[in-house]
């Protein structure tokens, strides 16, 4: 009993709870263990304070322990331990206490214990099914009864007879002549338990044992003279055979104390042969018990355990859970903030790219070329890092169309073997009948070839590229949370160069981060393929070890639309005067150079800094073919411009251009106008203008809901 109570303490003390000093969750797991045994559960620091208990509700203050003999062997040993009778500390009634240490780097930390009421160990008494006429009992250290199996409530605490408890300090087991706690004569026969100290007794009267002697010694006074040398020798042969059933009753009683089996006890005289069938059949009773007691034990053990490991899985899940709501949220963050660097710098991009393009052909010298070209490298260098900050903070406008994915990583192969060398191979394992996915296909190139110099770059030696594609149903349970419910198209790139550490691995998204040495990354590839594929409504994850490469995993939506075949549409941007353009842009340098280009082209341009001004300008009547307005204004949006100057002009056409795209904060609506990603190129303008002069224009004022302030 014992032994199972320290087994299932040792197994709760190993709780990641209370190793990771989650008190809140040990204390369920506790009161989760008590519903099988005990009535409570403590924990103590190494000085007796008690920092846990079922008899408090948690958080609620607790006393320090009232006797610390038990406590202080277990700190002091490491060792479980088991006290003698004691008073609660909380409850104040008596109780017995099995205590465990808790370590930590080797050293005790903690101390549970698990109290046990005396009735705990009185109900292992009264299931031996003993005679009603024999005594039982177990004693502490001290020789204090803690438990009977008779009047157990007017014995408890008080300490066993003189006789018994002067024996009991001698051998470890024996058996003598004695006075109950009743002043009933008996025998008494007991045993000192090695692991615990106490001392199990059990007691046969005296008059049931002697019964046999006492006819035998009548029978021999009770004869004549002639008789008497007959009866006593007739005594003296009865004595020597009572002498030896109650030698073998003494050693089957001491065989019970030790746990061990009873063989056939026969002697020839009744009574004691009653009592060795007696003790037999307790014997067997007792064996019966214990492996009923070890059955329980192990199936209550093993019922701790998976209890145990079910709550250690539940509280890895919600850490992981809690660690993925962290990253997410980091992500966010770093988006939003890396979004509105990203607008602020294309518009400075834009005065700069459209200043040189102006002053290009003003310029002659040939060292003055020379600098002007390098400046133009320079704002174009600027404009693609601001397009990778873009599309990790997921702003940028896509163009999706239903695409399939093995096509475009056939006709991109060429390209990827020319962009990673030759000492790198690059291999296809490409499902059949691939879903389409709605994607677009400019971006998701872009996207494999980052993967893939990234791969590149972790083999300097050379090594193997692997492409698979594959379909994973939704409800499969192989998908990412964030697409965890519907079908998916995946792609995995899997390289076998030097892996990653789970710190690199942890912040491999991030903008900015790299490994590489300067100068050779800028820390955007994979910051670009995660803003790409979750605003594509996908994800994307990376599983990597050092020295076991990395692979890039890809999972896209499929699409309902079957994919398009088809070459990209291009025209050849050409200038086409006579129209009116009013160009709206709050930014004073931009808007000069969107004029300053478009009068280059030919047209005739009208400038205002804000929404108010423009309708001001159409209102006096000004013409007006095509306004080009910036989207994000302070005061009046591009939008809610153009829906109140449609009032009086509904045939008024409308090209909006941003540095910030993101797209969500302004609806559906905007996909049906054309969008200018600034910073542009003069040929960029110059098509982007003569394409919305071509097209009819939409009357969107009942659909288009103006931006709040906050969005602004």
């Amino acid at each position: 009993q014992i032994s199972a109570i320290e087994a299932e303490l040792q197994v709760l003390a190993a709780s990641p709870s209370l190793q990771d000093g989650d008190f809140a969750a040990f204390d369920r797991q506790m009161r989760e263990a008590l519903k099988i045994r005990g009535t409570s559960i403590v924990l103590h620091d190494t000085k007796g304070q008690q920092l846990l208990s079922t008899n408090r509700p948690f958080g609620e203050p607790l006393p320090r322990a009232t006797n610390t003999e038990m406590h202080d062997r277990v700190v002091a040993t490491g060792q479980p331990q088991i006290s003698d009778l004691i008073l609660g500390a909380v409850l104040r009634r008596p109780i017995l206490v099995v205590g465990v240490p808790v370590f930590r780097d080797g050293q005790v930390v903690y101390v549970l214990a698990m109290g046990l009421g005396p009735e705990v160990l009185s109900s292992l008494l009264e299931e031996q099914n003993l005679s009603p006429d024999w005594t039982a009992g177990f004693f502490d250290r001290k020789g204090i009864i803690v438990a009977r199996n008779r009047d157990l409530d007017r014995f408890l605490g008080k300490p066993v007879s003189p006789g018994l408890l002067e024996a009991m300090r001698g051998p470890v087991e024996n058996w003598l002549p004695n006075i109950t706690s009743e002043g009933i004569p008996v025998y008494s026969t007991f045993r000192r338990s090695p692991l615990t100290g106490w001392t199990v007794a059990i007691g046969l009267p005296r008059e049931f044992v002697d019964a046999p002697v006492r006819r035998a010694r009548l029978l021999a006074f009770g004869g004549g003279g002639a008789v008497l040398a007959a009866s006593l020798l007739l005594g003296w042969w009865m004595a020597r055979g009572i002498r030896r059933p109650v030698e073998a009753l003494t050693d089957a009683t001491k065989a019970l104390g030790r746990g061990e089996p009873i063989g056939a006890l026969v002697g020839g005289v009744r009574e004691l042969d009653e009592v060795g069938n007696e003790l037999r059949n307790t014997a067997a009773t007792l064996a019966r018990n214990r492996e009923e007691l070890e059955s329980t034990v192990a199936e209550r053990t093993r019922e701790l355990a998976a209890t145990n490991k079910r709550l250690r899985a539940e509280i890895e899940a919600r850490e992981q859970a809690q660690s993925a709501l962290l990253q997410a949220q980091k992500m966010e963050a770093m988006g939003q903030l890396t979004g509105g660097v990203a607008h602020d710098f294309n518009n400075l991009l834009t005065a700069v790219s459209g200043s040189l393009a102006l002053l290009e052909p003003r310029v002659s010298d040939e060292k003055s070329l020379r600098l002007l070209h390098t400046a133009q490298r320079g704002a174009a260098q600027g404009a693609k890092l601001t397009e990778s900050l873009l599309a990790f903070a997921r702003q940028q406008r896509l163009n999706p169309i239903p695409a399939n994915l093995n096509s475009i990583i056939v006709e991109m192969t060429e390209i990827l073997r020319r962009s990673i060398g030759p000492t790198v191979e690059i291999r296809h394992a490409l499902a059949g009948e691939l879903w389409p996915v709605l994607i677009d296909t400019g971006q998701i190139e872009t996207t494999l070839l980052n993967v893939a110099l990234n791969a590149r770059d972790a083999m300097p030696g050379g090594g193997l590229i692997l492409i698979e594609t594959a379909n994973i149903r939704g409800a499969s349970g192989e998908l990412p949370e964030e697409v965890a419910d519907q079908d998916c198209v995946l792609v995995s790139v899997r390289d076998t160069g030097t892996g990653m550490s789970p710190e690199v691995l942890e912040r491999a998204f991030e903008p900015f981060f790299t490994t590489k040495k300067v100068g050779k990354g800028t820390g955007l590839g994979l910051s670009m393929v995660f803003g790409v594929i979750r605003q594509s409504g996908g994800a994307v994850r990376i599983r990597s070890r050092l020295r076991e490469g990395t692979t890039v995993l890809i999972y896209l939506p499929r699409a309902i639309e079957a994919a398009k075949s088809g070459a990209r549409l291009s025209r050849q941007a050409r200038a086409v005067g006579g129209a009116h353009i009013l160009v709206v842009d709050d930014d004073p340098d931009v808007r000069w150079i969107i004029a300053q280009d478009l009068q280059e082209m030919g047209y005739d341009v009208t400038e205002a800094d804000s929404g108010r001004a423009a309708l001001a300008i159409l209102e006096r009547g000004t013409p007006c073919d095509l306004m080009v307005a910036d989207l994000v204004m302070p005061g009046l949006s591009g939008l809610d411009t153009m829906r109140l100057a449609r009032r009086s002009r509904p045939d008024l056409k409308v090209l909006f251009a941003s540095g910030y795209a993101d797209l969500s904060r302004f609806g559906a609506d905007l996909n049906s106008h054309a969008l200018l990603k600034k910073p542009f190129k003069l040929e960029t303008l110059a098509e982007a203008v003569q394409t919305a002069l071509q097209q009819n224009p939409v009357d969107q004022a009942d659909n288009v809901v103006p931006l709040r302030r906050d969005q602004l």
